[in-house]
């Protein structure tokens, strides 16, 4: 009998043991990841609407949000809103940054010139029918400087005002080709 008593509690022992965790426990959030505790494996939102699984191997694979093992759990809502914000915060800011860039290398690449000779460039691009792309850039630098105003574009340009888009990535004279 005390054999039989020690079994059963050793499978019963045995088998607490081996049950499987909840997701709440298995899952941990950590800052801007979900690591998976038992494989080691971190969930990352690197695009929207899609995590991106690091295995511990190294190895990528993109999911998307509804396929992720802790999808609609308690906590996974929350953390996957607030993935969703922190993306949408490191896009504004990379957004940002290209705009700033693109008006330094817009201001560099008008240095030379005056706002009248610039201005003059600019009706004369416009003339003869230049790509509307560099007369956006020659009058996103006029607005920068001052020389005329947002609402003057579209009547410089000769377009409706929806179609204006001064965040425009125009080379360098000299650097095509590079």
């Amino acid at each position: 009998m005390k054999k039989l008593m020690i079994i059963t509690l050793s499978i019963l022992m045995m088998s607490a043991c081996s049950t499987e965790k909840s997701v709440e426990e298995r899952y941990i959030y950590e800052g801007e990841k979900i690591v998976d505790i038992e494989t080691g494996d971190e969930y990352l939102m690197e695009e929207e609407g899609k995590i991106t699984v690091v295995h511990t191997d190294g190895s990528k694979e993109k999911l998307a949000i509804d396929e992720t093992p802790f999808y609609e759990t308690a906590l996974s809502e929350e953390f996957i809103q607030s993935l969703e914000s922190n993306y949408a915060e490191r896009k504004q800011v990379l957004l940002e940054e290209k705009r700033t860039l693109l008006k330094e290398n817009r201001r560099s690449r008008y240095a030379e010139i005056s706002d009248e000779e610039l201005l003059k460039q600019f009706q004369q691009a416009h003339k003869d029918g230049l790509d509307m792309g560099r007369q956006m850039d020659m009058v996103a630098e006029l607005i920068e400087r001052g020389a005329v105003t947002s609402d003057q574009a579209p009547e410089l340009l000769e377009i409706e005002p929806e179609l204006i888009n001064f965040d425009i990535d125009i080379e360098k004279p000299g650097e095509k080709g590079n």
